[in-house]
């Protein structure tokens, strides 16, 4: 869903949806936090936040159309992949799913990759982890996994970068001081960036899994 004529900007605390043409706020929201990064994903907008004192750091969710919050949690994120029930984000070998309407923990897994972070995946309504050793598809329900092949046309076990349109992935590349930015990075303040996401993923680390 791209939405011409749109940005998002925002004040300190306040979060606003501005018409270019018609130079009017749409709608605005005092979220109480310093916000410190906005991203779009199709409708919905994840803002990064801190306190007022900026001690801890936090991710609300809104609607694009609306303004309305969906939630806010004690969580930042690096990459996030979106499904109509549930938020998925890796965090090293641990998979965590969230509610998307809540924020609440729907299940968090280890994902038993012992050597290095696999990468996620949504084909067909299937949720996948995968390295260049093996494939794990992730029964959504109840995060159970089962070792399979690769969907048919595909071969994931070489594929180096995978992104479909409710996905983001920020900067995944290692570096010695772990230079990754959270969704909401300051640098994806604004803009109709409402098809996909930024970036993606890097390659298998070697060895192990």
């Amino acid at each position: 869903m791209k939405t011409k004529n749109n940005i998002l900007f925002a004040e300190k605390m306040i979060l606003s949806r501005f018409d270019t043409l018609a130079s009017k706020i749409i709608w605005e929201v005092d979220l109480e936090k310093t916000i410190r990064g906005i991203t779009r994903i199709d409708d919905l907008i994840f803002v990064t936040n801190t306190s007022k004192w900026g001690i801890g750091h936090y991710t609300t969710l809104l609607q694009f159309d609306s303004g309305e919050i969906l939630w806010t949690i004690k969580k930042v994120f690096t990459g996030v992949m979106i499904t109509d029930k549930y938020i998925f984000s890796l965090n090293g070998s641990k998979l965590e799913a969230l509610s998307l309407r809540t924020g609440k923990e729907h299940f968090i897994i280890s994902t038993t990759f012992n050597w290095t972070a696999p990468k996620l995946a949504l084909i067909g309504e299937k949720l996948y982890l995968y390295s260049k050793k093996k494939i794990l598809e992730v029964n959504q329900k109840n995060g159970q996994l089962m070792e399979v092949k690769s969907p048919k046309g595909l071969n994931l076990q070489n594929t180096t970068c995978l992104l479909d349109e409710f996905q983001m992935n920020i900067n995944t590349i290692t570096t010695p001081d772990s230079g990754v930015g959270f969704v909401g990075d300051v640098s994806s303040f604004g803009g109709d960036g409402g098809d996909g996401g930024d970036g993606g993923g890097g390659g298998d680390g070697g060895g192990g899994e």
